[in-house]
């Protein structure tokens, strides 16, 4: 079966050591060094076709820098999405020119980012994603680093409602470590895609499963969180599901994923 990762995190070279010392936390550490090259090597062991690279800028100022690093990425590999931060200048100017470099939309995290959602800096950004048809890939829920969780189910839910035709993909099926307010607020919801990265073994296989079913297997795209998961160990779990059928199965593996990118 053909698979794509959509939810692969990698770093410079020269930045990895630093950068994967500073995100592991006790109870969590990288299966894989945090590079390209790691990442290239582990997906062909295991027969993973593509994998889609999601930076975090933490800071206005990396995200120029990440993304010419993400244009530098081997495009038979990896799908490399471009970075995005409330505080940059002209937001909506830098993500008119994000799918004309190749940039299928952009990654943000909230927590690491301090910022809300609903903060009046972010109108700009969705008025680009809307505008220009990016997809927003956006870090939902609790975290394992920082705790503050601005971006909780029903604040996203809220986001949706302000912004018809926006497309967006949360991670860690809508909410990490928040999945009853995720069967509340968005299981369900035909506008939004919802990853798997990080929830196999991090909650009950039963809710697992009934919001991947609820919420319609052809809105949740296949991610592991690399290098913070086995990949080998994602791909078995839901392999195994007898629950979903072989079509579901396609579907949460690549189908979703190349959907999504060419609409």
């Amino acid at each position: 079966m053909k698979i794509i990762d959509t939810h692969v995190h990698v770093f410079p070279d020269a930045l990895e050591p630093h950068a994967v010392e500073a995100l592991t936390v006790p109870g969590r550490g990288a299966h894989i060094r945090g590079t390209l090259a790691a990442a290239q090597t582990r997906m062909q062991q295991l027969g993973v076709s593509s994998g889609w690279t999601i930076p975090v800028a933490t800071r206005a100022s990396q995200v120029a820098t990440i993304n010419e690093y993400a244009l530098t990425q081997d495009r038979r590999y990896f799908v490399p999405f471009g970075a995005m931060h409330p505080d940059v200048e002209d937001a909506y100017g830098l993500l008119s020119t994000y799918k004309g470099l190749g940039l299928p939309g952009f990654k943000m995290h909230f927590d690491f980012q301090e910022v809300s959602p609903l903060d009046a800096r972010m109108q700009p950004i969705f008025d680009a994603a809307v505008d220009f048809g990016l997809i927003c890939y956006f870090h939902a829920g609790d975290d394992v680093g920082p705790h503050t969780c601005h971006g909780s189910p029903e604040v996203f839910a809220q986001v949706l409602d302000a912004y018809p035709g926006i497309r967006m993909v949360l991670a860690h099926l809508g909410g990490w470590r928040m999945w009853d307010d995720v069967e509340e607020h968005l299981v369900g919801r035909g506008d939004v895609y919802f990853d798997t990265a990080y929830c196999a073994g991090e909650m009950p296989v039963g809710q697992l499963l009934r919001i991947i079913l609820n919420h319609g297997t052809d809105k949740v795209l296949f991610g592991t969180d690399s290098p913070w998961t086995d990949l080998a160990k994602e791909i078995r779990f839901f392999t195994a599901r007898d629950e979903l059928s072989d079509a579901d199965k396609e579907a949460l593996f690549h189908g979703n994923a190349e959907r999504l990118l060419q609409s």
